[in-house]
């Protein structure tokens, strides 16, 4: 009797937890779904913003006399330097920033690296009318770990600041606050790649800043606590992602916000094994964001009410995924106009 061959040897960078053969052959790529984009921006604090401008201002009064003897008061005019005052709301950019489990995330727990980087445009213009443009770029970087045979995972993420305002306040660059991010599926269905899991978040207020608000207090430094659950269910060359969080400050000047998040993505193209782009992934996502306190516009922290859109495409290689995004908020007062979102994952 000849000998039976061994079946063909997966390439080690092809063999992972939820791969499983595609119709063209080969393996579909690290896992069934692409992350969350995301949308999440942050909490707005009041601030009071001294500007000084130049003005050209009476200083002093000349007076002559005519050939006649009349008394002449003639201005004199001198650039003056005046302070204004104004309070508004904005962001402290290392503050209640990159947080969120939907930020290029998703419930499904996965051997990976990844660089996340958002640029937020038009932060607050119908919060603070006239105070001109305040824009944020947000690079973010992290990794994440899997054990219990790929059905637990525990992450790192720390986000970048560099925020940019008018003139009168200080513009803010620097690291954000060290997040630390568990997960657990209590489903984990190697062969459709559904998945039903839960975890914790935990923020911790190590970013640097010390901003003064308004009324005199320093802006809170919470631990930010999140609880989460979420699913993923995969169906053809589709699958709907969805996580629902409350954030819960440990500082109850702080934002405690219920977040809820509904994504769907659709295999446009997928290759085989051999191709270097493997697929490319239309993805749309839904952010209901609802803040439990700060509700009040005219209060120190404020938090509105946010449905945001999110919209990309990922485009799926062998170790990598590259994928790129626009966020716009539907209900005023937005808190931003525009958001441009681009994320590389890498599988390890």
């Amino acid at each position: 009797m000849p000998p039976v061959a061994p079946p063909p040897r997966v390439l080690d960078e092809l063999v992972m937890p939820f791969a499983v053969p595609t119709a063209a052959g080969g393996f579909q790529g690290r896992s069934f779904n692409e992350s969350f984009d995301g949308d999440l921006l942050a909490a707005f604090y009041r601030r009071t913003i001294v500007s000084r401008q130049t003005e050209i201002r009476q200083v002093d009064t000349r007076i002559i006399r005519d050939y006649q003897g009349n008394v002449i008061r003639l201005p004199i005019f001198a650039p003056v330097v005046v302070e204004h005052r104004r309070q508004v709301l904005i962001p402290v950019g290392t503050r209640y920033n990159g947080i969120s489990i939907t930020d290029n995330d998703s419930p499904r727990p996965t051997d990976r690296l990844y660089y996340h980087h958002s640029y937020y445009d038009g932060i607050a213009a119908q919060l603070n009318p006239g105070f001109g443009n305040v824009t944020l770029h947000r690079p973010l970087i992290g990794f994440e770990k899997t054990f219990l045979n790929g059905d637990a995972s525990i992450g790192v993420r720390l986000p970048f600041v560099q925020m940019h305002t008018p003139g009168g306040l200080a513009d803010e660059q620097g690291a954000g606050d060290l997040t630390i991010l568990t997960k657990y599926a209590f489903i984990n269905d190697l062969v459709t790649g559904d998945v039903v899991s839960a975890g914790l978040i935990i923020t911790t207020p190590t970013g640097v800043g010390n901003v003064l608000l308004a009324d005199g207090t320093r802006v809170p430094r919470s631990t930010l606590l999140q609880p989460w659950v979420g699913f993923i269910n995969v169906f053809g060359g589709w699958y709907v992602q969805g996580v629902s969080a409350i954030i819960v400050p440990t500082d109850r000047r702080d934002t405690t916000l219920l977040t809820n998040s509904l994504a769907a993505g659709w295999w446009l193209y997928r290759a085989p094994a051999d191709r270097l782009i493997r697929g490319v992934v239309p993805v749309v996502e839904v952010h209901l964001r609802t803040p439990l306190n700060n509700r009040n516009r005219d209060g120190v922290v404020f938090v509105p009410d946010m449905l945001n859109i999110t919209s990309g495409v990922h485009i799926r290689f062998p170790f990598a995924t590259l994928g790129g995004a626009i966020s716009v908020p539907t209900i005023a007062p937005r808190p931003w106009n525009v958001e441009a979102l681009a994320n590389l994952t890498i599988w390890y």
